[in-house]
C-alpha cells in the first residue's frame, strides 16, 4: 500500500492507495513526468472526498502534483522512504463507496477511460485479456467495420507502430496481478488503412473468402 499526498500552499491531504495507472511522457528520450490515468484511494470519508475535490479545481496543471510513498505498517521502521510524483492531466470523473463504518473507497479516473477522446482511448483488461478488450473497444467506439478474427493482426500492427501503447500499472497491494492497460491512439482512417493492407496482403481475410479457401 502507498500513501497519495497532495500539497498546495497550506493545504495537505494524505490517503492510502492500493492501485494507480499512469502514462509516462517521454520527450527527447528522457522521461518528463507521469500522468495519472486512474487511482483507487481508501481512507476515512473526509480525506477521500478532499482528495477527489482536488481534481475539480481550475488550477494550472503545473501547480498540481500528487506524491506517492510507502505507507508503513504500525511499528515498521526499515522501509523505502523514497517517493515519486504523478500529475493530473485533463478531466476526471470519480465515484466513492463506503466500505464500513470507518473507510471509504474512491475511484478517480480520466475521462479517456470512460469514452473515446479525439486523441485516444484507454483500455483496461483486468483479466489480462487485452486482445478481447481491444476488439470490444474498436467495435463499440469506432465506425470501421471489422471482424473479431482480425484482432490479433490489428493488435500486432498497432503495437509495432506505437499506436497501442502499454501504460504503467502500479499495483501496491498485489491484488491486481493480471491487470494490463493500453492507450489506443488511432482514428477510423488509420484502422481502415490497416484493414485494407491486411486484406491486400492476405494477412486477414473476409469470412466468405475463408470458406472458399477451405472448400478448395
Amino acid at each position: 500500500m502507498k500513501f497519495m499526498e497532495f500539497k498546495y500552499k497550506d493545504l495537505y491531504i494524505k490517503v492510502h492507495t492500493p492501485l494507480i495507472v499512469t502514462r509516462e511522457v517521454i520527450e527527447n528520450n528522457k522521461k518528463q513526468r507521469e500522468e495519472l490515468i486512474y487511482a483507487n484511494v481508501v481512507d476515512i470519508d473526509s480525506r477521500v472526498q478532499a482528495m477527489i475535490a482536488q481534481f475539480h479545481f481550475g488550477r494550472k496543471s503545473s501547480d498540481v502534483s500528487f506524491y506517492l510513498s510507502h505507507a508503513p505498517h504500525i511499528g515498521e521502521k526499515n522501509y523505502d522512504k523514497s517517493s515519486f510524483v504523478v500529475k493530473p492531466i485533463g478531466k476526471y470523473k470519480h465515484l466513492s463507496q463506503r466500505e464500513n463504518d470507518t473507510f471509504v473507497t474512491g475511484i478517480i479516473v480520466s475521462e479517456k477511460v470512460l469514452e473515446r477522446q479525439k486523441d485516444g482511448f484507454v483500455i483496461f483488461a483486468w483479466d489480462g485479456n487485452i486482445e478481447e478488450k481491444l476488439f470490444w473497444a474498436m467495435d463499440r467506439f469506432y465506425e470501421t467495420p471489422l471482424l473479431e478474427e482480425w484482432t490479433r493482426y490489428l493488435f500486432n500492427q498497432l503495437v509495432k507502430d506505437n499506436r497501442f501503447v502499454p501504460l504503467s500499472v502500479h499495483d501496491f497491494s498485489g491484488d491486481y496481478p493480471d491487470l494490463v492497460v493500453y492507450d489506443l491512439l488511432v482514428d477510423e482512417d488509420i484502422l481502415d488503412d490497416y484493414i485494407s493492407f491486411g486484406l491486400k496482403t492476405g494477412a486477414i481475410v473476409l469470412i466468405e473468402d475463408a470458406h472458399v479457401k477451405e472448400a478448395i
